[in-house]
């Protein structure tokens, strides 16, 4: 019992704690791009905004794998030890479900942290006529993570388990499912908007997504570590 609440106190702390990481995110992402010389319209002008706001979008992207993604783990393990007890046959696939968008989410900012600070930092170095090769380069691996790991494949697994997590709890987390389901709607609304290339629709679930997503993490760190009445499924 002691192991467990232990566990169960450090998951809940690590989810707050991952509050602050996704949004210095949002944060350096604002500042990095204030030295461009394009509209802000789209994540492409920041080939243009300078070797500096290379070196910021590399930690912006990992304050985004550790915010969004990988303090989260410990979390979505209690989830799943959690809600098994209410939900045996299904919690499995759930939980695969939430690990995958974590993992999924984190290799995207990792590839995101690694390729951006090269890419923009090399376009200002180059020659007009080379510039746009670093462009076409930045806009497909750009369109790789975000199109293709995050739009197609993180969004449905989070959409997934958010809203089967929201499910399985509002017996005991009432008011917290709802958001839960909420944030597991808006993801599958962008994976939707994604697919069909409705771009308005997956951009206003990004953008709940990545509000909602930070408050959500809160509440669970809040409740976890709170949650003495939890019974998990553990030997």
């Amino acid at each position: 019992m002691e192991q467990q609440n232990s566990f169960r106190k450090t998951a809940g702390w690590l989810a707050v704690i991952s509050v602050p990481f996704a949004f210095a995110n949002f944060t350096l992402t604002g500042i990095a791009g204030e030295g461009s010389s394009q509209e802000m319209s789209d994540l492409y002008f920041y080939i243009t905004a300078g070797a500096d706001a290379g070196y910021l979008m590399k930690w912006s992207w990992l304050a985004d794998m550790l915010g969004y993604y990988l303090l989260l783990v410990p979390a979505a393990f209690l989830l799943h030890h959690w809600l098994k007890v209410k939900n045996p046959y299904w919690m499995g696939i759930i939980s695969f479900c939430g690990l995958a968008y974590i993992f999924s989410g984190a290799i995207g900012a990792a590839i995101l942290a690694r390729v951006w600070p090269t890419l923009i930092s090399g376009y200002a170095a180059a020659d007009e006529s080379v510039q746009e090769i670093y462009r076409i380069v930045f806009t497909n691996s750009t369109e790789m993570v975000y199109g293709g790991i995050w739009g197609y494949l993180e969004f449905l697994l989070a959409g997934v388990w958010w809203i089967g997590i929201g499910f399985t709890m509002r017996s005991q987390r009432k008011t917290l499912s709802i958001v839960t389901i909420i944030l597991g709607v808006f993801t599958l609304m962008s994976f939707a908007g994604e697919v069909f290339e409705f771009k308005n629709v997956a951009l206003i679930g990004l953008l709940v997504y990545l509000i909602l997503a930070p408050v959500w993490a809160f509440w669970l760190g809040l409740s976890l570590i709170r949650g003495k009445d939890l019974q998990l499924a553990i030997p």
